[in-house]
């Protein structure tokens, strides 16, 4: 009996130290995700960072400096845009992983969802695109109105919400892009609940004051972000947040995603940092001029 239990102890031992190694892996995942993410956030915001911007009369859009060329978001007039097929296949790696840890934020402005991973991250390559872009961020772009919530338009269009997610290039791969950021872009439409975005959606209680975030349990990219191979549009533009650097790419579903009134509601419901409701946070169409939008088909050439 007393060898019996030595043997529970020394496994009760064992098992306590395992756990107490993986909470620290974790928590040093976590602190090294939000210090790369505050760092990266720094490079893409600029030196001002993006304090003293919102979506008001005083600090809104209107008043944001930028160049005048090669903006976004823009209109998508489909008529207009120009196909192209390819022939290397668009490659979503990874994004079927399930990360360690996951971690939902209301800057004030918006809600953003960061992903933390014990080894590389979630990378898109291959298409047109000239290296591999890993992941960075996930945005979302919403109204009280459902006529105006995406910042894209499609033929004058809005949609109820937009999904951006921001990925920049991957410094680990043998090829760089000569463009930096890559943003993949899902709208919304009203239609039955979406089982997928329950997963954040129960959480947005614990987010819905500007400035907090909450760590949630980690679910796969591929919830949110469903790969596309053909068949999206892509053109080049801009950050939509200031300073709105230029030299970003974005690739745009043709297939909107769903969404209920009652998960629309859920976003709704977040407050900026002075405890308003965030009624709109969406950057206005800017000017196509000489540029040309693509609608991208697949190839393989059989």
């Amino acid at each position: 009996i007393m060898e019996i239990n030595l043997y529970l102890l020394l496994v009760s031992f064992v098992g306590a130290l395992l756990v107490l190694y993986n909470c620290r892996l974790l928590y040093e995942l976590l602190c090294c995700g939000e210090c790369d993410e505050q760092q990266t956030g720094e490079h893409l915001r600029g030196a001002a960072g993006d304090a003293g911007f919102d979506y008001g009369v005083g600090n809104g859009p209107h008043t944001w400096q930028s160049a005048d060329n090669n903006q976004s978001p823009i209109n998508i007039d489909t008529p207009c845009t120009l196909m192209q097929c390819f022939s290397n296949p668009l490659i979503w790696m990874r994004y079927d992983v399930m990360p360690l840890a996951i971690r939902l934020t209301n800057d004030g402005c918006t809600l953003k969802l960061h992903a933390a991973y014990a080894g590389e991250m979630p990378c898109i390559y291959g298409c047109d695109l000239l290296g591999s872009f890993s992941f960075y961020e996930i945005s979302f772009r919403w109204s009280w109105y459902n006529g105006t919530g995406s910042e894209h338009t499609l033929d004058n269009e809005h949609f109820p919400m937009e999904m951006q997610c921001l990925h920049t290039d991957a410094i680990d791969h043998r090829h760089a892009s000569s463009r930096g950021i890559l943003i993949v872009s899902y709208m919304f439409t009203l239609a039955r609940d979406n089982p997928f975005l329950d997963v954040i959606i129960e959480h947005l209680v614990s987010v819905q004051t500007g400035g907090r975030h909450v760590e949630i349990a980690p679910f796969p990219l591929c919830y949110l972000m469903p790969a596309f191979y053909t068949e999206f549009y892509s053109y080049h533009g801009s950050l939509t947040e200031p300073p709105c650097h230029r030299g970003a790419e974005w690739f745009i579903s043709s297939m909107a995603l769903a969404i209920s009134e009652r998960q629309l509601h859920e976003f709704r419901k977040l407050r900026t940092r002075s405890g308003a409701r965030i009624s709109r946070n969406a950057r206005p169409v800017q000017p196509l001029c000489d540029r040309d939008v693509f609608f991208n088909c697949y190839n393989d050439g059989r």
